[in-house]
């Protein structure tokens, strides 16, 4: 039996990466759950943000944005970019962490994030509490240390991907692999 539950807002699990606007001289990041690809071709990712969000502003400036995959080890940093205001306190600064140039976009990349995507702002979507900002993914940037053997494709072992559990408010890391995607259900109703 499933019980009901009523219009929800969770996901499980959900991505939580670091979405940072600005340029290199000033900029912020938040950390953002609501995210993911939307498009192919060409790549599109969508995200929503508060309206109130600083990082939203700085996005809106320059009309460029990055994505930037933390690593589940990260999870303190991760959380004190989603707590803490970046209208009053410089994130970067009380972190340590550090920004470095795209090759794209304006909006400068999180050096410490082995996974990035450098993204241009295509549409913009109010939808009440949230703007659905969707963006153009014009390049992507992964340390040779997450890569598979063939160097080509990110291995999301070696990345350890933080994600964050609505609800219970808690951060987590990915398990194992189950199985071969596009492979594993070619056999369901076959043995009927």
């Amino acid at each position: 039996m499933k019980r009901r539950l009523g219009p929800s807002d969770r996901l499980y699990p959900m991505p939580v990466p670091l979405v940072c606007g600005g340029t290199m001289e000033h900029a912020d990041a938040c950390a953002v759950a609501w995210i993911g690809i939307c498009a192919t071709d060409p790549p599109r990712i969508a995200l929503a943000l508060r309206e109130s969000r600083y990082t939203l502003e700085l996005i809106r400036a320059s009309g460029t944005l990055t994505v930037n995959t933390p690593r589940a080890a990260d999870a303190a940093v991760v959380d004190y970019f989603g707590i803490t205001s970046g209208r009053a306190t410089d994130k970067f600064a009380g972190s340590g962490w550090t920004l470095e140039l795209s090759v794209a976009v304006e909006a400068p990349r999180i050096a410490e994030c082995p996974y990035q995507m450098e993204c241009r702002v295509t549409h913009e979507i109010p939808l009440g509490s949230h703007v659905l900002v969707v963006a153009e993914v014009v390049e992507s940037h992964a340390e040779d240390s997450i890569l598979d053997a063939s160097g080509s494709k990110v291995d999301v072992g070696l990345l350890d991907p933080l994600v964050y559990i609505a609800g219970s408010r808690e951060y987590r890391r990915l398990g194992e692999k189950v199985a071969d995607a596009y492979t594993i259900g070619k056999g369901v109703g076959q043995e009927r």
